[in-house]
């Protein structure tokens, strides 16, 4: 087998190369990206190994146009930098493999048995390139676990198939859908439907529009959001609460792709991405006759489970420090320290509202910090006292604070407390009623 080593790093570069040879293959060597295509094209290599920070550019810049020129030949990318966005960036812009630093000699092996098994032409390769350099950093962390969910990311953004986001609420699912359609090319339009909030009797109408008179109190025609999502994403979130009917018309869709509006007699063809998720087991739900198995079958093409971040705590550091960047920035607000007992005692946390409760509980502390230091005490009273983990507050206790600390800092100016909590005016009041905040 031939390889191109493109790396910049002498050290690795040439341990890697001398590894290669040992193992009997016929390395090339390049450090620079500019060098990258045109050695492509004299070498004819068999396989890649691409870093992505070179010299003189960004490895994954170069991903699309080698996988455009040369649909048989297998990337495996390698990087120590942001690696979560890295991996989505890198499974969307058409790479097999995925290393990253500092990695083991015995991970190499992994990947070379891996490439030394499967040689053969990979067939058409409709790589996306990202709309942004930034596009699928939505994720933070760098455990294993969420590692493949990035890589499951970019595979579907590469795709475009049928997508089923599985996690529990707070996880982050529609954060999953929305890097998918970034990666994919944000031109595309992204439509949301919240599957729970929809009235059976309108489902129809929501989804495949109608004309007017159609039935009572259409007044005008009005296209669904199948037509607004046409050539993008179509994200129904929390697809579990469809109920039989919702489910049987939902099939009917996914199985010809054509569609009526309601009240009309002409059959509209469909194009477009659809990515559902749930914070239920489908395939449970299957079992126990509560879900459509054909339909589990239909939106389980490609299966993205986001664990909850309790069986991922190694990653709470990382979220942490990212939301020290973020919030204070959104809310204007300097930006605190945090000690490494405080640091000790966020990460020892359940979480049980996972990262949203860990963003809420954060946000929290930042307003009320004020930039001075968090510590370890200021955690322990946040999240109710000297109560162990299991007992810490719900996550409503902490939506109900977050919400009410955003209201005072802002002088209950609506507009600006749902810049800082990201939400829309309509919703934060809802949640003002619906926990009895008064002023």
């Amino acid at each position: 087998m031939r390889i191109l080593l493109v790396e910049d790093d002498d050290a690795l570069g040439e341990l890697l190369l001398g590894h290669c040879r040992e193992r009997g293959h016929a390395v090339d060597r390049v450090r620079q990206a500019s060098e990258c295509l045109d050695a492509v094209e004299t070498r004819r290599p068999d396989c890649v190994f691409l870093d992505v920070l070179l010299g003189d550019g960004n490895g994954l810049d170069l991903l699309p146009e080698l996988k455009r020129r040369h649909r048989g030949l297998r990337v495996t990318v390698m990087t120590g930098y942001e690696p979560l966005s890295s991996v989505s960036r890198a499974s969307a812009g058409g790479a097999e493999y995925f290393l990253r630093k500092p990695f083991k000699i015995a991970e190499v092996d992994a990947v070379l048995q891996k490439l030394e098994q499967h040689g053969g032409p990979l067939g058409p390769a409709d790589a996306a390139p990202a709309s942004d350099p930034a596009a699928g950093a939505t994720f933070v962390g760098s455990s294993s676990a969420m590692t493949d969910v990035c890589r499951n990311v970019g595979l579907s953004a590469r795709s475009g198939v049928t997508t089923l986001i599985e996690g529990e609420s707070g996880v982050g699912k529609e954060l999953a859908a929305r890097a998918i359609h970034a990666l994919g090319g944000a031109a595309r339009p992204f439509v949301a439907v919240d599957c729970a909030t929809i009235v059976e009797t309108l489902f129809e109408s929501e989804l495949f529009g109608h004309e007017r008179g159609a039935f009572t109190g259409a007044h005008a025609s009005r296209e669904g959001k199948i037509v607004q999502a046409e050539g993008g994403v179509l994200f129904l979130d929390e697809v579990a609460e469809l109920t039989p009917r919702m489910q049987a018309k939902l099939l009917r869709l996914l199985q010809s792709r054509s569609f009526e509006p309601v009240g009309s007699s002409r059959s509209l063809q469909s194009n477009f991405q659809l990515v559902a998720a749930t914070n239920r087991g489908l395939g449970d739900m299957v079992r126990q006759g509560a879900f459509r198995g054909d339909l589990y079958y239909r939106l389980n093409v490609l299966r993205i489970a986001i664990p909850p971040l309790r069986e991922r705590r190694e990653d709470v550091p990382a979220l942490v420090a990212h939301f020290l960047r973020e919030i204070p920035r959104r809310i204007r607000v300097p930006a605190p320290d945090v000690d490494p007992e405080a640091l000790a005692a966020l990460a020892a946390q359940a979480w049980p509202g996972n990262v949203r409760e860990l963003e809420h509980t954060m946000t929290r502390l930042i307003l009320q910090s004020q930039g001075r230091r968090i510590d370890g005490a200021v955690v322990t009273a946040a999240l109710g006292g000297d109560a162990p983990a299991s007992s810490a507050r719900t996550l409503d206790d902490l939506e109900r604070s977050a919400i009410l600390a955003s209201l005072e800092h802002t002088g209950w100016n609506f507009g600006e407390a749902c810049s800082i909590l990201g939400i829309s005016r309509p919703t934060l009041r809802r949640k003002i009623a619906r926990y009895e905040i008064r002023r």
